[in-house]
């Protein structure tokens, strides 16, 4: 990749050199696989294939036909209503 992605926001470039910093790994190697990630989402969504992307300790992203549902692990909700107050609105989604 030479330079920013033209489909990621100024934000997802910061986030994206952020993870970057630590994880020690070259910021293009990082937006490489999130672009790729994305297509391959594309892709499934498109020909409305079912998979699922688990983050760990965060949790599952859904997709059914074109259907898509993010579902958070139990563990987390609990973390972020302790520290946020925001798991009504997480387990809303």
């Amino acid at each position: 990749l030479g330079g920013f992605s033209a489909g990621l926001s100024k934000a997802d470039e910061l986030v994206c050199a952020e993870v970057a910093l630590r994880l020690h790994k070259p910021k293009a190697t990082i937006v490489m696989c999130i672009e790729a990630t994305i297509k391959i989402c594309e892709w499934a969504l498109s020909s409305r294939q079912n998979f699922d992307f688990v983050f760990k300790d965060i949790g599952i992203l859904v997709c059914r036909g074109n259907n898509v549902t993010m579902r958070f692990f139990e563990d987390l909700v609990r973390e972020v209503a302790q520290s946020e107050r925001l798991a009504e609105g997480l387990l809303q989604v």
